[in-house]
Protein backbone atom coordinates (compact mmCIF):
# COMPACT_ATOMS: atom_id res chain seq x y z
CA UNK A 1 0.00 0.00 0.00
CA UNK A 2 2.86 2.62 0.47
CA UNK A 3 4.32 1.94 -2.59
CA UNK A 4 0.84 2.78 -4.46
CA UNK A 5 0.75 5.84 -2.32
CA UNK A 6 3.97 7.12 -3.38
CA UNK A 7 3.12 6.69 -7.14
CA UNK A 8 0.15 8.44 -6.29
CA UNK A 9 2.45 11.48 -5.10
CA UNK A 10 5.01 10.75 -7.96
CA UNK A 11 1.68 11.05 -10.74
CA UNK A 12 -0.05 14.17 -9.72
CA UNK A 13 1.17 17.47 -10.99
CA UNK A 14 0.06 19.28 -7.78
CA UNK A 15 1.41 18.46 -4.57
CA UNK A 16 -2.37 19.47 -2.61
CA UNK A 17 -4.28 16.87 -5.06
CA UNK A 18 -2.12 14.59 -4.28
CA UNK A 19 -2.15 14.78 -0.89
CA UNK A 20 -6.42 15.05 -1.44
CA UNK A 21 -6.19 11.68 -3.14
CA UNK A 22 -4.00 9.92 -0.49
CA UNK A 23 -5.69 11.33 2.44
CA UNK A 24 -9.03 9.57 1.01
CA UNK A 25 -7.06 6.57 -0.32
CA UNK A 26 -6.07 6.23 3.12
CA UNK A 27 -9.61 6.76 4.67
CA UNK A 28 -10.93 3.90 3.01
CA UNK A 29 -8.23 1.82 5.11
CA UNK A 30 -11.10 2.61 8.40
CA UNK A 31 -14.13 1.34 5.65
CA UNK A 32 -13.37 -1.35 4.99
CA UNK A 33 -10.09 -2.81 6.29
CA UNK A 34 -6.42 -2.62 5.81
CA UNK A 35 -6.14 -5.92 4.22
CA UNK A 36 -9.01 -5.08 1.60
CA UNK A 37 -7.61 -1.67 0.60
CA UNK A 38 -4.12 -2.97 0.22
CA UNK A 39 -5.86 -5.68 -2.14
CA UNK A 40 -7.71 -2.55 -3.72
CA UNK A 41 -4.06 -1.22 -4.29
CA UNK A 42 -2.80 -3.66 -5.72
CA UNK A 43 -5.32 -4.04 -8.09
CA UNK A 44 -4.67 -0.42 -9.39
CA UNK A 45 -1.14 -0.78 -9.66
CA UNK A 46 -1.53 -3.78 -12.11
CA UNK A 47 -3.63 -1.47 -13.54
CA UNK A 48 -1.35 1.23 -13.76
CA UNK A 49 -4.06 4.22 -12.58
CA UNK A 50 -2.96 6.36 -9.57
CA UNK A 51 -6.12 7.80 -8.00
CA UNK A 52 -8.92 7.84 -5.75
CA UNK A 53 -11.62 6.95 -7.42
CA UNK A 54 -9.76 3.83 -9.04
CA UNK A 55 -9.24 2.62 -5.76
CA UNK A 56 -12.85 3.56 -5.15
CA UNK A 57 -14.65 1.76 -7.88
CA UNK A 58 -12.50 -1.73 -7.29
CA UNK A 59 -13.83 -1.77 -3.68
CA UNK A 60 -17.13 -0.79 -4.56
CA UNK A 61 -17.50 -3.80 -7.47
CA UNK A 62 -15.62 -5.86 -4.46
CA UNK A 63 -12.54 -6.48 -7.23
CA UNK A 64 -10.19 -6.97 -4.64
CA UNK A 65 -11.76 -10.35 -3.18
CA UNK A 66 -11.13 -11.87 -7.13
CA UNK A 67 -8.07 -13.98 -7.55
CA UNK A 68 -5.53 -11.87 -9.49
CA UNK A 69 -4.15 -13.78 -12.19
CA UNK A 70 -0.15 -13.06 -12.73
CA UNK A 71 0.31 -15.28 -15.56
CA UNK A 72 -1.59 -14.83 -18.48
CA UNK A 73 -3.31 -18.63 -19.28
CA UNK A 74 -0.97 -20.14 -22.48
CA UNK A 75 -2.92 -22.04 -25.24
CA UNK A 76 -2.22 -25.49 -25.42
CA UNK A 77 -0.84 -26.65 -29.20
CA UNK A 78 -3.15 -29.23 -30.72
CA UNK A 79 -3.51 -30.41 -34.19
CA UNK A 80 -7.49 -28.73 -34.81
CA UNK A 81 -5.83 -25.41 -33.28
CA UNK A 82 -4.80 -22.60 -36.17
CA UNK A 83 -2.83 -19.61 -35.59
CA UNK A 84 -2.49 -16.06 -37.37
CA UNK A 85 -0.85 -17.99 -40.07
CA UNK A 86 -3.57 -19.82 -41.20
CA UNK A 87 -5.94 -16.53 -42.37
CA UNK A 88 -3.46 -14.68 -43.95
Amino acid sequence: MTRYIIKVLEHKVYPEQAYKSCSGILSFARRVGAGRLADACRWADSLGQYNYPVIEEILKKRLDQLQHEDEPVSIPTHNNIRGKEYYQ
